[in-house]
């Protein structure tokens, strides 16, 4: 079973990777590449391993379980996956079996915290893995794996073309709708039954399978749906649905005056 975890691993790290070990547990970082042309998404992955022969059980003191971030290479931190989300203060437990791998992943889309679009450069990819400090007392901060990428100008990634650059985005609610995800754990009756008693509807579900866009009757009800949802158990997080579209600089159409 081992051997298959690693050669998983090595098949899907084709990017670079970075581990971090405390004790039997291993975490890491990978993206899906080293070099990507402007535009082009980032695919991350956080995996938490427990190498040892004994089950590792850890605590948290919110509903956060895992965080990416893009920082410049002087630290300055550019994107992170948690910036608009809030999660319930709520303690919660994961408990890791001998051999068993978490895996989180998410997608940056080279933009910052505010939607705008990132130069090319060298950026430094982290992974974090946010429980109380791990058995052994090591602070949560001491275990971050982080990568280096490239962002290179459009037609430079591989001697080839790639996308030019994005343009510039912004984020716009969609009224009414909820994102929302929740814990693997939770069973599809209890996804139903918590939806039901807050009188939401299922507009979507991600591949994923844990990822919601539900609607809520009135616009309004939006920010108490989505507290309501972050103080339940079985809910990761929740935040309004908003998409990205581009922000067009249009020429100003006026007749010339006289």
């Amino acid at each position: 079973m081992r051997a298959f975890l690693v050669v998983l691993m090595a098949v899907l790290a084709s990017g670079p990777v970075q581990w971090v070990r405390i004790g039997s547990v291993e975490v890491g970082v990978l993206t899906d590449r080293a070099r990507y042309g402007q535009g082009e998404p980032v695919r991350m992955e956080l995996r938490v391993h427990n190498r040892g022969f004994r089950p590792v059980t850890f605590e948290f003191s919110t509903t956060q379980r895992y965080d990416f971030r893009v920082l410049r290479p002087d630290g300055t931190v550019v994107w992170q996956w948690s910036h608009d989300r809030v999660f319930a203060q709520v303690l919660g437990t994961l408990v890791l079996q001998p051999g068993e791998v978490r895996i989180e992943r998410e997608t940056w889309t080279q933009v910052d915290n505010e939607g705008r679009p990132v130069p090319p450069g060298r950026y430094v990819v982290e992974g974090l893995f946010p429980p109380r400090p791990f058995p052994g007392g090591t602070p949560p901060g001491a275990v971050t794996p982080r990568v280096t990428i490239e962002i290179v100008p459009s037609g430079l990634r591989g001697g080839g073309l790639v996308p030019g650059p994005p343009e510039p985005f912004r984020k716009v609610f969609v009224p009414g709708m909820i994102r929302v995800r929740f814990f693997p754990w939770a069973t599809a009756e209890q996804i139903e039954r918590l939806l039901r008693d807050q009188d939401l509807r299922v507009a979507s579900v991600e591949p994923d399978g844990r990822t919601y866009v539900v609607r809520v009757l009135e616009p309004y009800q939006v920010a108490e749906k989505v507290a309501a949802l972050n103080r339940a158990a079985i809910v990761e997080w929740a935040v309004p649905h908003y998409v990205l579209v581009p922000r067009r600089d249009f020429p100003d159409r006026r007749p010339p005056g006289p």
